[in-house]
């Protein structure tokens, strides 16, 4: 059996990826979670062969995640969930060594065909995601030069926390490090974004897509 964890902040898709994954007989959804952390925690709990991850989520989006998950269990596999076709997701997600990047709005059973792909020690990209690698090989220098590439995993962490609303003082407490450092990398991030308020890094956050309006 294939033991796989799903994570994505809506209910619904979880629910539906759940049911396709489980219709196949060697496929077993041994997890479930909503944002970054439950990802880590249920990987800790249960040691699965691979995650299906969505890119955009709270807390702890899913390049931060596939970060954490390349440094503490780097047996298991990581396949990327998105509706994002932008380089700088694509770059990031091979920076990061993705083993793979399924679009949302693909055919459902595209997935599975990924999953399988994976595990028999190969990749999968959708065959739009792959046409932007290709692009990116064949002219590097057209390639993107957004600086959220050029974010360390904590200030994306930190990032996607401001723009989920929390001040300092709550970011400080859900990351378990001071307020001092967090303002530290609220500085480091309008620094390297070009912004100059707090409040445009909200904005920054959702013109490219990183969290949901």
């Amino acid at each position: 059996m294939i033991s796989i964890v799903i994570a994505d902040d809506h209910g619904i898709v979880r629910e539906g990826l759940k049911r396709l994954l489980e219709s196949e007989p060697d496929f077993k959804v041994c997890g479930e979670a909503e944002d970054g952390r439950e990802v880590l925690e249920a990987v800790k709990t249960s040691q699965p062969d691979m995650v299906v991850l969505d890119i955009t989520m709270p807390r702890m989006g899913g390049l931060e995640t596939l970060e954490r998950l390349r440094t503490d269990y780097k047996n298991t596999k990581v396949i990327l969930l998105s509706v994002h076709n932008d380089p700088p997701f694509i770059q990031s997600a091979i920076g990061l060594r993705a083993d793979g990047y399924v679009l949302k709005n693909g055919r459902a059973e595209e997935i599975v065909t990924a999953i399988r792909d994976v595990m028999m020690g190969g990749s999968y990209f959708s065959p739009a995601v792959a046409r932007e690698i290709v692009e990116q090989i064949r002219s590097p220098k057209a390639k993107s030069t957004d600086p959220f590439t050029l974010l360390s995993a904590r200030e994306r962490e930190v990032l996607h926390l401001i723009a989920d609303g929390l001040s300092a003082k709550e970011v400080a407490t859900e990351l378990s490090i001071s307020t001092k450092t967090v303002e530290a990398h609220r500085t480091s991030l309008m620094r390297k974004l070009g912004v100059r308020k707090a409040t445009e890094l909200v904005r920054y956050a959702l013109r490219h897509g990183l969290i949901e309006p």
